[in-house]
């Protein structure tokens, strides 16, 4: 009995301290369901780090901005947040400016939907392989909403991505991922 209690306490623990992604289907298994733009993009079966299908946005004259987005609100209490995405590419062009490349940028947005600061969480150009890109960020005090974009920037090619999250970091979480800060 004691060890039934015992696995009971430990199953609730893990379960209460797991991390919830705020990402609504950031894995593209509803195909773009929660996604804008979708005009912009593609589910690919074929193309996909994990599950059943991924999500590419393919241009290849042009060179404009093409993206989907996601607006998700902020906890409150939320110190910090880390945004973990998988991105793989395939004949980006490179263009004279650095930010046109294929990217994935995450802004943090004020009560009344004002940008108060962009972090681009991934940049790539030419052919790469599955990357996992991550990045931990403050929340800017003011920040009530984020906006994540997956964007071929300004430019050609086809980027790939799947597995989209962000999860909510306490300060402590934080400090024990960005020592010194």
């Amino acid at each position: 009995m004691k060890q039934l209690l015992f696995f009971s306490l430990l199953f609730l623990t893990t379960i209460t301290n797991a991390q919830t992604n705020l990402v609504k289907n950031g894995g593209f298994e509803s195909e773009l369901l929660n996604w804008r733009g979708e005009e912009n993009a593609m589910i690919s079966p074929y193309e996909k780090k994990s599950g059943k299908s991924g999500a590419n946005i393919t241009q290849f004259v042009g060179a404009e901005w093409k993206a989907i987005d996601q607006i998700v609100s902020i906890p409150k209490n939320t110190f910090a947040v880390e945004c973990s995405v998988w991105m793989k590419t395939d004949g980006v062009e490179t263009q004279s400016e650095a930010y046109k490349a294929a990217a994935v940028i995450l802004e943090f947005t004020n009560a009344g939907d004002k940008q108060i600061v962009s972090e681009t969480i991934a940049q790539a150009k030419g052919a790469t392989e599955w990357i996992n890109y991550k990045k931990t960020i403050k929340t800017p005090a003011e920040a009530k909403k984020m906006r994540i974009m997956l964007a071929l920037a300004q430019t050609n090619g086809t980027v790939f991505f799947d597995d989209v999250k962000i999860t909510t970091l306490t300060e402590e979480d934080y400090l024990k991922l960005n020592p010194g800060q």
